[in-house]
């Protein structure tokens, strides 16, 4: 597997999982639109600062998408940036930490079959395997402890928030040309300041400049820092892929919920916890290649020469990792590869 892929995913999910405990420690009676949007202005304030020290030219790289990739971005944004934090934040709200986390982990099932139904990207049998001992260890948590199969209002609505967010990484993996910095930024203010007015036309309650402070915060380190790492990982391994392994975000989100908010998950939750790291497990060992053809394609994004990148230049740029327009000719080849943006082919 693409290692470079693997660890920003697992560094995205280690990031993320922090969030709902976090949030709960410092929730209180927040209105949860008014979560949601601290979270997301956190994000947006954080990298706006990265976006500015990058010199990106927003407005260029806007105009140039196709309206298909403008249209994914709306879906991104509306999906991903909008809906499901809202839907988390209530969840947040009115559950517990270790709830939220362990419900988490559907945000994997939801993208991968996406990615499968939707956009054919290849699932060998160890993605299938993997991501169904997730599943099976996920539901087996989320029932620990009850005799009857039911699941809250709050765990719904979280587990509404791992849909939008299934769509919304599968749509953001077809927009290479934009920076993830830029993307998530976008993506930051746009849900910052929708929630926020929301919250304050139809929803009150009291809030302290700790809770406020304290949310901007999260917000910009398990949102911003975390959506980027986790669109760069997208882009190097693929939506399904990346996916499972962030699937260790949830449980790290337990156990801190353990430790810091002295919460107390039943003991099969354990073994289920062993059944999901297996599945991650199984993955690391994938191994998928044949023989594919690229056509020709003209894009801009950040690279190093490789067997894909033999472009010339006029200066010793190529020596490292750069972004400029460039033109990839027909070839034909077979090497181990993963569904980024050059292998988006069927199977």
């Amino acid at each position: 597997m693409h290692k470079k892929g693997l660890y920003l995913a697992i560094l995205s999910a280690i990031l993320f999982g922090m969030s709902p405990v976090a949030c709960k420690a410092i929730v209180g009676q927040m209105p949860p639109a008014l979560l949601a949007g601290l979270l997301y202005l956190g994000s947006g304030l954080g990298l706006t600062g990265v976006v500015l020290r990058q010199k990106a030219d927003v407005f260029h790289i806007l105009g140039s998408l196709s309206w298909r990739q403008k249209a994914f971005l709306a879906g991104a944004i509306l999906s991903g940036g909008v809906a499901a934090p809202l839907f988390l934040a209530y969840g947040i709200r009115y559950g517990t930490a270790s709830e939220v986390s362990l419900l988490l982990n559907f945000e994997t099932v939801a993208t991968t079959l996406l990615a499968w139904l939707i956009f054919h990207e290849q699932i060998g049998y160890r993605v299938w395997i993997g991501k169904a001992l997730i599943i099976g260890a996920s539901i087996l948590m989320i029932f620990t402890g009850s005799k009857e199969v039911q699941l809250s209002i709050p765990g719904l609505s979280v587990l509404a928030a791992c849909l939008l967010w299934g769509i919304d990484n599968n749509l953001t993996r077809e927009l290479e040309s934009i920076p993830a910095s830029l993307l998530a930024c976008m993506k930051g203010w746009s849900a910052g300041i929708f929630n926020v007015l929301l919250s304050l036309f139809f929803f009150t309650g009291p809030v302290t400049v700790f809770q406020v402070t304290g949310a901007l915060a999260v917000g910009a380190l398990s949102y911003g820092a975390s959506l980027v790492l986790f669109v760069q990982a997208l882009r190097e391994i693929g939506a399904a892929r990346t996916s499972t392994w962030f699937a260790s975000g949830p449980f790290i989100g337990t156990i801190l919920s353990v430790i810091v908010l002295g919460e107390r998950p039943p003991g099969e939750y354990w073994v289920a916890a062993l059944v999901m790291l297996s599945g991650m497990f199984l993955l690391f060992g994938e191994r998928h290649g044949h023989v594919h053809r690229h056509e020709r394609l003209a894009h801009s994004h950040p690279h190093e020469h490789d067997e894909h990148h033999a472009h010339e230049h006029d200066t010793d740029e190529n020596k490292e990792n750069h972004d400029h327009f460039h033109v990839h000719e027909p070839v034909t080849h077979a090497h181990t590869h993963w569904p980024d943006i050059h292998h988006r082919h069927l199977h």
